[in-house]
């Protein structure tokens, strides 16, 4: 979609594609570059297609924080099948970068339809070469992103950037001021306050009052008298 949506265009921006398949190996860098050069070779040859770099392997939190903050990342985006949660996508907006992804699952949690762009698409059967025991069963469905409007909205945010951008720096200041510590201290304590009171009281423990036996001093036990032990019989 990104080939087409820049192709053949005079100007036209670059695609930083983070991935990677099962693991960080180099074998693994080299079958992801084989796509991606497999999808490229679909095209015609004069063809001026745009230029994708794969960034492969794990990167630290200092790593991603300034690939964040970087001058030339202009956009975040993501035509992902569904989110847990997607704090990619957050984090994104923590730091006022236009967020292009699936209108479904997790990360509506935080996106708005207003300050993200947000694309449609229809729920399908998850395909069953992806079905993973126990994790994607067999009756999973997942979101497939309409292609069209993924086309339209990259050349739309290409083109219209400062009105995308101010957008995105609106839901910055919301998600800033919403998804603190502070406030998920907050929320904890509106959801728990209310069942504290309903709590059982803590029972004291009775215990039956002892007799005394044989009057008022405890019998006294009498003990063996042991023999001294000397030192040629010790061991």
């Amino acid at each position: 979609i990104f080939y087409e949506s820049f192709a053949n265009k005079k100007e036209k921006p670059a695609l930083i594609l983070k991935t990677n398949g099962a693991t960080f190996s180099i074998l693994d860098r080299e079958e992801c570059l084989r796509k991606i050069n497999e999808i490229k070779l679909k095209f015609p040859k004069d063809w001026k297609l745009p230029n994708v770099y794969l960034l492969h392997g794990s990167l630290s939190s200092e790593d991603m924080n300034k690939l964040y903050n970087h001058k030339k990342v202009k956009a975040f985006v993501s035509l992902t099948h569904g989110e847990g949660f997607g704090r990619p996508m957050l984090e994104a907006s923590m730091v006022g970068l236009p967020v292009i992804t699936t209108g479904w699952s997790g990360q509506m949690d935080f996106l708005s339809e207003t300050d993200s762009i947000l694309l449609g698409g229809e729920l399908v059967e998850v395909p069953k070469s992806q079905h993973w025991k126990d994790i994607i069963i067999p009756e999973s469905k997942w979101f497939n992103v309409n292609e069209t409007q993924a086309y339209k909205a990259l050349n739309y945010t290409f083109e219209n950037y400062d009105e995308v951008k101010k957008k995105a720096l609106n839901l910055m200041k919301i998600n800033r001021d919403k998804f603190t510590l502070d406030k998920m201290t907050e929320k904890l304590d509106e959801i728990v306050t209310p069942h504290i009171d309903k709590a059982p009281q803590q029972v004291g423990l009775k215990l039956p009052k002892l007799k005394k036996v044989g009057g008022s001093e405890p019998p006294k036990l009498k003990l063996p008298k042991l023999k001294k032990v000397t030192n040629e019989a010790s061991v």
